[in-house]
């Protein structure tokens, strides 16, 4: 979500809302525009928090901004992207389209809870303003945990966090139906689905939260 795009109650357009959860057409094309600039700043900050392996994992790559500032990040590693809309995937590729064409990047239409991946394959794994769109949260976590290696660090980064939330975010997430959890709810359910060491860092005065966990 963005401030810039929602920044009155009033103004709230629930058909470009309803496109973000998974963009399809032309609106979808320019919710993934301003999603890379909207979304730009709270993805650098969360990624100051995180320790980067040599492979990673954008789950919900959107656009394709996100993994441009990942690769900035380990310049070694091997990236990889997912994202169930096929427009995303479009969008993505044609954002990075030097580190898809040298092989640094590869993309792959999937959904979080069914990974087009082997056991243990990831250093590190990470998704931005996704999560409370889930299904089966759970399920995902514990599929998620099921890609990374023993010791892996997954995290989420999101500036939708309950009891933190604007009017203009609190009706969006009621009228999505939007599985927005507290930090420490959250916390406990990386804890229950396989994840230890678990910690967030919350900058309650912009609303941006980064929680990570290691793989048992």
């Amino acid at each position: 979500m963005s401030e810039q795009i929602y920044n009155q109650e009033e103004e709230i357009d629930f058909s470009y809302i309803e496109n973000a959860k998974k963009p399809v057409g032309e609106l979808g094309r320019t919710v993934l525009d301003n999603m890379n600039q909207g979304h730009a700043e709270l993805t650098r900050w969360g990624f100051d928090h995180i320790l980067f392996g040599d492979s990673v994992l954008d789950i919900g790559c959107g656009g394709g901004n996100a993994l441009n500032l990942a690769m900035h990040k380990n310049p070694g590693a091997q990236y990889f992207g997912i994202d169930y809309s096929d427009i995303a995937i479009e969008k993505a590729t044609s954002f990075n389209g030097e580190a898809v064409m040298s092989g640094r990047l590869i993309l792959k239409k999937a959904d979080v809870g069914n990974l087009p991946f082997e056991d243990n394959f990831f250093d590190t794994a990470y998704s931005i303003e996704s999560y409370f769109f889930w299904p089966d949260l759970d399920g995902a976590l514990q599929e998620v945990c099921r890609v990374l290696r023993k010791g892996g660090t997954f995290a989420i980064i999101v500036e939708m966090v309950s009891g933190n939330m604007n009017p203009t975010y609190q009706k969006i997430a009621e009228h999505m139906h939007m599985n927005v959890l507290e930090p420490d709810g959250l916390q406990k359910k990386f804890e229950t689905c396989g994840f230890h060491e678990v910690r967030y860092d919350w900058d309650m005065a912009k609303g941006w939260l980064v929680i990570q966990g290691k793989k048992a």
